[in-house]
């Protein structure tokens, strides 16, 4: 949505809260006795169940928005082991990868902290009240804080007006109608404009390679995104998560970074003690059920559909975690009688650990020979987990 307004009075809230008591508290049930299964699990166990929801939950975001990114060339990716040219819809699913965990690594009250916010989506900080605006102190001050297109702008107002006139002195004589000297005079602002913006000799000239909505508010949205946030406060923890996604896909506070709402919304669950040990997947949810969210819904379907998502993902983890500790018991039976030096033991705990394993991968973490590998992976005989690609060459295996 193209607004700041979103409207939660508390008559409103109350309602929603008496609607939403039943889903909300089943959601937190399932998000707890999961989060628990975590932390009572084997490190390695635990660490990958958490590993394996990032990618899935990276994948899950691009598949909401359209895109296509196999879960192969997003670990491949990972691990700077590519066997092709990565996509762009892996390209950003890596990167949300890699911002999951780093959100992960981080205090809820740090991430959620307005400044980091501000940080994150590139806000520049509000002037203090009791002093004057830096944009307006000096027109160099201006100029400075000013936006590039702007800047452009008024750079070249005055070239653009000598540039009028005399085209204007000069098509004179060869078109008797205006319109023509109108024409050309717009294809000449138009041209030194797109020479301005695509100079790349300047580090001004390559910032504006991103280009931005200059009326795109989006200080109001974050302020109003962070009121929605202390508002849920009072709020059951799943019901409060909910309202956050909700609001920050409705407002929508980051032009680039739209699948960000749902890390954020998965660091309130952790900030309100339902799932502290892990940051759970709310886009894995929301893509494995039937709900799609849709502004145009009523803010009851809305809240309910993403309780139901938050509740899927929850689920989804319970069983990723049976899978791996099935598979993980299955495996470590042919270590046995093994010699103290074999890393077959490592080997599993990998497949544990990784999402997607392949020899090379395999080979550069445990530091042996691609041939070694093979002959580990043979020994594992029937309890080698699923080939996934199919082929022949640059084949992965995984526990799906």
């Amino acid at each position: 949505m193209n607004s700041t307004r979103y409207d939660f009075p508390r008559a409103e809230r109350q309602a929603l809260v008496s609607d939403c008591a039943a889903a909300s508290e089943s959601t937190a049930i399932t998000l707890v006795r999961f989060d628990e299964r975590l932390l009572r699990a084997e490190p390695v166990l635990a660490e990958g169940a958490r590993q394996r929801g990032h990618a899935f939950e990276a994948q899950a975001l691009i598949g909401l928005t359209g895109g296509l990114c196999p879960l192969e060339d997003l670990c491949l990716h990972d691990a700077g082991m590519d066997v092709r040219s990565p996509t762009r819809d892996v390209a950003r699913a890596a990167t949300i990868l890699e911002e999951r965990r780093r959100l992960s690594r981080r205090e809820p009250a740090e991430v959620l902290s307005e400044s980091a916010l501000r940080l994150r989506l590139g806000i520049e900080e509000a002037p203090e009240p009791d002093r004057p605006d830096r944009a307006t102190t000096s027109s160099g001050a201006a100029k400075q804080l000013a936006a590039p297109w702007d800047r452009t702008d008024r750079e070249d107002d005055d070239d653009d007006q000598a540039d009028e006139d005399d085209l204007d002195l000069d098509e004179e004589d060869d078109h008797g109608n205006p319109a023509f000297a109108e024409i050309d005079a717009l294809l000449v602002r138009t041209r030194k404009k797109l020479d301005a913006w695509n100079d790349l000799t300047s580090d001004e000239g390559r910032k504006n390679l991103t280009l931005r909505d200059p009326g795109y508010d989006a200080a109001g949205r974050l302020a109003r995104w962070l009121q929605i946030l202390e508002d849920g406060r009072e709020l059951p923890a799943a019901l409060a998560a909910a309202l956050a996604l909700d609001a920050w896909l409705w407002l929508e506070p980051s032009e680039r970074s739209g699948e960000l709402g749902f890390a954020l919304a998965a660091t309130v669950l952790r900030q309100r003690g339902v799932a502290a040990g892990h940051l759970p997947m709310l886009g894995l949810g929301l893509r494995r059920g039937k709900f799609r969210w849709s502004p145009h819904q009523a803010l009851s379907l809305r809240i309910a559909g993403l309780l139901g998502a938050i509740a899927k993902a929850a689920a989804f983890g319970q069983g990723d975690l049976d899978r791996l500790t099935l598979a993980r018991i299955v495996m470590l039976r042919r270590c046995e009688e093994r010699r103290g030096n074999s890393k077959l033991s490592e080997l599993v705990d990998l497949f544990v650990a990784s999402p997607l394993v392949t020899v090379q991968l395999a080979a550069a973490r445990l530091q042996v020979t691609p041939q070694a590998v093979e002959a580990m992976l043979k020994e594992l005989g029937a309890s080698l987990p699923r080939e996934l690609t199919g082929r022949k060459r640059y084949r992965a295996w995984g526990i799906m």
